[in-house]
C-alpha cells in the first residue's frame, strides 16, 4: 500500500505543479487565481515531501509525517481569500488579509528552530510532540476557515438571488461540496493526531484521504482554468446593488423615490410583467429588466423588495410558476409532458422548476396535474 500511496503522491506532485504554472499566467480572475496558486504550490511540496517519506528517501514513513512546513496554515488561509475574492465578498485585497498568514510565518520559524536544534533521526520526545500540537492547531485552523469559505459560497448564492433568474450555474455547487469533503478529510487526519495515531503503515484510509483531497483541489484548478466565464459572471453582482449584511429593508432607504414615483415604477413593471412576460427568457437578469424599464437597477431591487417583498429570483419565478399552471390547466397542453411546459413557462432546469412550483402551490407538479383530473 506504501507504494500506492507514494505513487499518488509523485503523480499529484507533478500535477500540482503544472498547475500551479498554469494558474499564474491565467489572466481570468487574477486576484483570486494568486491565492489559489498558492495551494498549488505548497501542495507540490506537501505531496512531493510524502512521495519522500513513503518511498524511503527521508527519515519519515508516516502518512502524515512531521513537516517543518506547517501546510496546514497555508492551504486553509489562501482557499479562504481564494473563495472570498471569488464570490466578490473581497472586492480589492488588502494588506490586512495578510495576517491570515501569520499563524504560518510563526509555525513555520518554531518548527525551522526545533529542527534546527535536534538530531532529526532522533528528535526528543518534547520536540515531537511540539511539532504535533503545531500540526494539530494548523488542521483546526485549516478546518475552520475551510467552514468560513462554505458559509461564504452560502451567502454568496443569497445575493445571486437579487440579480439572476436562474442560478443553477453559477451556485458553485462543485466547490460546495468539495468543501465539504475537505473539511472531512481535514477532520479524519486531525483525528489521527489527537488519538496519538500517527501510523507508519500506509492504509486505504489514507489513500481515500489523499485522493478526495486532491481531486477536489485539481478539479478546482481545472474548472477555473477551463470555464472562467462561469466565475466572471460573479462580477456582475460587486456593484449592481448594495448587498448590506442583515435582512431588514435599511439599506434601501438611501434609494427611496418620492411615493408617487414609486407607484408608479410598480405599475410600470406589473403591466410589463403582464403585457410583455420578460420572465419567459431563461436568461432573464435584473440588469435586463431594468434595461426595458428604463429604471437603474438600484431602484428596481429597492422596489421588488419593499413593495414585493421578494427578491428578483422569487419575484421572476412566480410569474413562471402560475405561467406553467394555466398551461398545466389548459387543455391544450393535456399531452405535453410537464418538463416541457416548464421550459416553455421560461425555468431552464427541471430541479429549480420542482422546487419553486413546490414552494408556491405547495404541490409538485405531477400532484397539481393529478388534482386537476380529478
Amino acid at each position: 500500500m506504501r507504494e500506492i500511496f507514494g505513487t499518488i503522491c509523485l503523480a499529484g506532485a507533478v500535477q500540482a505543479l503544472l498547475l500551479f504554472l498554469v494558474l499564474l499566467i491565467k489572466k481570468n480572475n487574477r486576484r483570486a487565481n494568486r491565492f489559489f496558486s498558492l495551494i498549488m504550490f505548497f501542495s507540490f511540496l506537501d505531496l512531493f515531501e510524502l512521495y519522500l517519506g513513503a518511498r524511503g528517501f527521508t527519515s519519515s514513513a508516516r502518512p502524515y509525517q512531521l513537516s517543518i512546513i506547517p501546510y496546514s496554515f497555508m492551504f486553509g488561509p489562501s482557499m479562504f481569500l481564494y473563495i472570498a475574492l471569488l464570490t466578490a465578498r473581497i472586492n480589492a485585497f488588502s494588506k490586512k488579509y495578510l495576517l491570515l498568514y501569520a499563524p504560518f510565518a510563526l509555525a513555520l520559524t518554531i518548527n525551522i528552530i526545533l529542527f534546527a536544534a535536534f538530531d532529526p533521526v532522533q528528535l526528543p520526545c518534547a520536540v515531537i510532540y511540539a511539532n504535533i500540537i503545531i500540526n494539530g492547531g494548523g488542521l483546526f485552523f485549516e478546518a475552520v476557515l475551510y467552514v468560513l469559505s462554505l458559509i461564504t459560497v452560502q451567502k454568496y448564492i443569497g445575493r445571486l438571488k437579487e440579480f439572476f433568474s436562474d442560478i443553477d450555474a453559477l451556485k458553485l455547487s462543485f466547490i460546495r461540496a468539495g468543501l465539504a469533503v475537505l473539511i472531512l478529510t481535514v477532520l479524519f487526519i486531525f483525528m489521527q493526531f489527537t488519538r496519538g495515531n500517527i501510523r507508519h503503515e500506509h492504509g486505504i484510509l489514507d489513500v481515500i484521504a489523499i485522493l478526495c483531497g486532491l481531486g477536489f483541489i485539481f478539479a478546482i484548478a481545472f474548472l477555473a482554468i477551463l470555464q472562467p466565464e462561469i466565475f466572471d459572471r460573479i462580477r456582475l453582482i460587486e456593484n449592481a446593488v448594495p448587498h448590506d449584511e442583515g435582512t431588514s429593508y435599511p439599506k434601501y432607504e438611501k434609494f427611496r423615490l418620492p411615493a408617487q414615483d414609486e407607484e408608479a415604477h410598480v405599475k410600470k413593471l406589473l403591466e410589463h410583467m403582464a403585457e410583455k412576460k420578460p420572465y419567459l427568457n431563461e436568461e432573464l437578469t435584473l440588469q435586463v429588466l431594468a434595461d426595458e424599464l428604463a429604471v437603474s437597477t438600484h431602484h428596481l431591487s429597492m422596489i421588488l423588495n419593499i413593495h414585493f417583498k421578494q427578491n428578483f429570483y422569487n419575484f421572476i419565478n412566480s410569474y413562471r410558476v402560475n405561467d406553467a399552471k394555466q398551461k398545466l390547466a389548459n387543455p391544450d397542453y393535456a399531452n405535453r409532458n410537464i418538463l416541457s411546459i416548464a421550459y416553455s413557462a421560461g425555468f431552464n432546469s427541471k430541479s429549480t422548476f420542482n422546487t419553486m412550483f413546490k414552494k408556491f402551490t405547495g404541490k409538485t407538479p405531477k400532484e397539481f396535474r393529478a388534482d386537476l383530473s380529478d
